[in-house]
């Protein structure tokens, strides 16, 4: 009878896990959607040094565990890299934004947030996230480019939109040389 019940277990497993599927965006074979929201890693992110690639590993880390996939998470490391080169202190005086994502405190994201919070990383990326998640285009991105369009458009929302989308494509193309993982 024990045996019995962990077969079924196991069968049923195996059905949850067949039927929750997503196509391979190269291929179009279904795979499990376990397998989308697996975690992009940097050993070495090219051109910047280990603490700024620790930091890239926890933007990714996040986003995956919010159950993002690879294009959402090279699209948030990438913008990261063009807002705060990585820099969780980083700070704009020109409009008053603060942080990894550069969070506005007189009228952005920021507004209602104190410096050392927006300054904080892990602070930083909850505020993304919690933004982000407000798109559901953003979490249905299939590629890289569509990602980081709706995340600049919807989520950061710079002056000039269609140049920060631009430059932040440019910036992917060298973020994924380095990326190891999440298919």
């Amino acid at each position: 009878m024990k045996n019995q019940i962990l077969g079924l277990a196991a069968a049923a497993l195996m059905l949850a896990a067949c039927s929750s599927t997503v196509a391979d965006e190269k291929t179009n074979v279904p795979l499990p959607i376990a397998s989308r929201s697996g975690t992009v890693q940097f050993d070495q992110l090219s051109g910047y040094n280990a603490a700024q690639t620790q930091i890239a590993n926890k933007i990714t880390s996040r986003f995956a565990a919010a159950g993002y996939g690879r294009p959402q998470q090279v699209a948030a490391v990438s913008v990261a890299i063009r807002e705060s080169t990585l820099n969780p202190k980083a700070h704009n005086r020109g409009c008053n934004c603060f942080g990894l994502f550069q969070m506005n405190r007189s009228n952005g994201l920021g507004k209602g947030h104190s410096v050392s919070n927006l300054t904080n990383a892990d602070y930083n990326i909850s505020l993304i996230l919690k933004e982000a998640s407000r798109f559901p285009s953003f979490k249905s991105a299939r590629t890289v480019d569509e990602a980081i369009s709706v995340f600049v458009r919807n989520v950061t929302r710079p002056a000039n939109k269609p140049k920060v989308v631009r430059a932040t494509i440019g910036t992917a193309r060298k973020v994924e040389k380095s990326a190891k993982g999440a298919t």
